[in-house]
């Protein structure tokens, strides 16, 4: 596991995007890249920066790059507790813009279906790239400290009706596809996390009172804050 840990938010953005880049170049013989993309306000200004160096990863692989949204709210994609309307904005509208990826390569999964979640799952059954936020609980991609789907131990995704957090319908996945993932890139940013990132650097703490702890099992995982 690496740690990032710099004050100075160029000197983040300019790390995040190093490796990232080298994650993709890494990933450069698989048939398609797929990387799920979650939001808050702090991961805002990596979101720009890759938005600002994207044209930088070799056309061929830029086709295969896949974005998936499993941190997302049961809600119209319009309304403005979507997870994807707010990166959609920010993020993949430019790249779209700017011809650097194709409508098609958006994965979403369909709400109006009833089994929506397994639905997804057959369109995304492997996660390559995963960006966590942690939020001041801990919590990650709505899931919450001890609740009954981190015991869950299917590999595909899951509905989550109870949200502590409004809205209480919303789309995750379960723990063991999570640890399948080859690069987890976990973001402890702004003074409110700081209480979230003490806690997971606990080791006498376990992963169902904080559950972004899973991801210490992942393959690659790399942390960046600006909590010094």
């Amino acid at each position: 596991m690496k740690k990032i840990i710099d004050k100075n938010f160029e000197n983040l953005k300019n790390k995040f995007k190093k490796y990232f880049l080298d994650s993709i170049n890494h990933l450069k013989n698989n048939d398609r890249i797929v990387i799920w993309l979650s939001w808050w306000n702090s991961l805002k200004i990596f979101y720009e920066e890759l938005k600002n160096n994207f044209h930088l990863i070799d056309k061929t692989l830029r086709n295969k790059i896949y974005f998936c949204f499993l941190d997302e709210r049961v809600v119209d994609f319009s309304n403005d507790n979507s997870n994807y309307k707010s990166i959609k904005k920010i993020f993949l509208d430019k790249l779209l813009n700017k011809w650097l990826i194709k409508q098609e390569q958006i994965l979403l999964p369909d709400f109006s279906l009833k089994d929506y979640e397994i639905n997804y799952f057959e369109k995304v059954k492997k996660i390559d790239i995963w960006f966590f936020w942690v939020w001041e609980d801990c919590h990650t991609c709505s899931l919450f400290p001890n609740h009954k789907l981190l015991k869950n131990e299917e590999y595909w995704y899951l509905k989550i009706i109870d949200s502590p957090k409004q809205p209480k319908e919303r789309i995750t996945i379960s723990i063991n596809m999570l640890l399948d993932i080859k690069y987890a890139y976990v973001f402890f940013m702004w003074k409110e996390k700081e209480k979230a990132f003490n806690i997971f650097k606990k080791e006498e703490v376990n992963n169902n009172d904080c559950p972004i702890k899973f991801v210490e099992k992942c393959e690659n995982v790399i942390i960046f804050s600006d909590l010094v």
